[in-house]
């Protein structure tokens, strides 16, 4: 069965889907796709401890993981195909500063190159928005490299379109 005819189920993700993500971003990087991420991974959103690499052991990260993983784990969902994880998507809540409003933050989504543009990243963002819509959360950022166009097509296509907010930065 090919991974489009395969039954996407998407599913809150837990601790033991630490490793597979990891492994799905850096087959992202590998690919040269994290044109968004590329100064961002998920390794750093989890937390882990920079000391253990995947190569060493595998199974050590869900033990190196810091911070309050639990408040990312309640808004972040994985992508299951034949009992694999082939994508994720990490969110949290935030405030707005300009309307004290909280906001879904999309920290960041993955899905594996061999399964991109299957349907699982919009998936995947709808259950997150559903998420937030059920504690409450009327509205869902995401922060993307124009550049991007593959991944700003995805957005655009779930339903995002630019703010009146422009970010700028300062190298420093």
């Amino acid at each position: 069965m090919s991974a489009a005819e395969s039954k996407i189920e998407i599913r809150p993700m837990n601790l033991e889907d630490t490793n597979t993500i990891l492994s799905i971003d850096g087959e992202i990087r590998a690919a040269g796709k994290a044109i968004t991420y590329e100064n961002l991974t998920a390794e750093y959103i989890l937390s882990i401890s920079k000391g253990i690499t995947a190569r060493e052991n595998p199974a050590s990260y869900v033990g190196s993981l810091t911070g309050n993983v639990a408040a990312l784990l309640d808004f972040s969902f994985v992508a299951d195909i034949d009992g694999q994880v082939r994508g994720f998507v990490l969110g949290q809540v935030a405030r707005l500063r300009e309307s004290a409003t909280e906001v879904g933050v999309i920290e960041m989504i993955g899905v594996h190159p061999d399964y991109q543009r299957k349907g699982i990243g919009t998936k995947l963002i709808n259950a997150l928005a559903d998420k937030y819509r059920s504690k409450g959360i009327k509205i869902m950022r995401i922060g993307i490299n124009y550049r991007d166009k593959s991944f700003l097509s995805l957005v655009e296509h779930a339903g995002f379109s630019a703010a009146r907010l422009i970010v700028y930065s300062k190298i420093l």
